[in-house]
């Protein structure tokens, strides 16, 4: 049974070619049956899972770049499920350009610092460029440039008080009392976010009367609670700290600009020159179409 011709049960139909191929690889005549049949699937099968792939996975894999920043309002932060921002968006959209799949991650500052040196195909949108930091990662180009000084909390008066300092007026005694008895007590007169560059920055011009505290929220309080008299911190985020706090955002004053450093889409050393190139020409593209600044409108109507 199993010495059977196969030649012999195709009834008279002959396929040279296919003959040929086989018997070039096998005397089929001289094998058995099942284990002909086991051969051609052991042949077979890496051709069926190749064919049933997607056109994608089977010849070309989209990359991947991961976006990471740290939770810093408007410029990068986590809004419910979605993580947004002015930096996050301008980083994706140069991504897809060039032709990326964008995963965005928000991090603790430190941990997105240590996973943009460990971690290949990261970048991170927003980093502040100090020389401290300067041989650590690679600069590829600036994204947004922000403000930074001190800002100052000022309580409004009172209707009836101030129309009586506009006339010259004199205010009742108890008014007085009460106006003094909420004469600021600071505890330090700068607060500062931890071991941020406004730190740095305080350290490096020798200044020691601050408060340095874990995060910007807290600076917000002490600056309100008139226990710091200036936050030292970047304009814009304080702004909006403000608006999502029961603090009155009209009572925030800039005071004064001290720096005006430019955020950096950073990553780290490992990357080629090849890829830099690529993601600076994508940042240059964006500046000259001004897609930069419809992103930032989109967070700040007067940045």
């Amino acid at each position: 049974m199993y010495g059977t011709n196969l030649n012999c049960s195709r009834r008279g139909l002959r396929l040279p070619l296919v003959d040929s191929w086989f018997d070039s690889f096998f005397n089929l005549s001289a094998v058995p049956l099942p284990l002909t049949i086991k051969l051609l699937k052991t042949l077979l099968r890496p051709l069926v899972v190749f064919t049933i792939l997607p056109a994608s996975t089977a010849i070309y894999a989209t990359p991947k770049v991961t976006l990471i920043g740290a939770e810093v309002p408007p410029f990068s932060w986590q809004q419910e499920n979605k993580v947004v921002g002015i930096n996050m968006d301008v980083a994706a959209q140069a991504a897809q350009s060039i032709g990326y799949q964008v995963d965005r991650k928000i991090l603790p500052l430190k941990r997105a610092l240590s996973t943009l040196s460990h971690q290949p195909n990261t970048l991170m949108a927003g980093l502040a460029r100090t020389p401290e930091r300067e041989h650590l990662y690679t600069w590829i180009g600036p994204v947004v440039s922000i403000k930074v000084g001190l800002l100052s909390w000022q309580e409004t008066i009172n209707a009836s008080q101030g129309e009586q300092l506009m006339a010259g007026s004199a205010i009742e005694s108890d008014q007085v009392d009460s106006i003094a008895s909420e004469a600021p007590h600071y505890r330090a007169k700068l607060c500062v976010h931890y071991d941020t560059p406004m730190e740095a920055w305080l350290k490096n011009h020798g200044e020691t009367d601050y408060i340095s505290v874990t995060s910007e929220q807290a600076c917000l309080s002490l600056l309100a609670e008139k226990l710091v008299k200036h936050w030292f911190t970047e304009f814009h985020l304080a702004r909006y700290l403000t608006s999502k706090s029961s603090y009155p955002v009209e009572n925030l004053s800039e005071h004064e600009v001290l720096i005006e450093p430019e955020l950096y889409l950073a990553g780290g050393l490992n990357m080629s020159s090849t890829d830099i190139e690529k993601w600076r020409m994508a940042l240059e593209q964006m500046v000259e179409a001004g897609d930069i600044d419809k992103i930032i409108k989109r967070y700040v109507d007067n940045y």
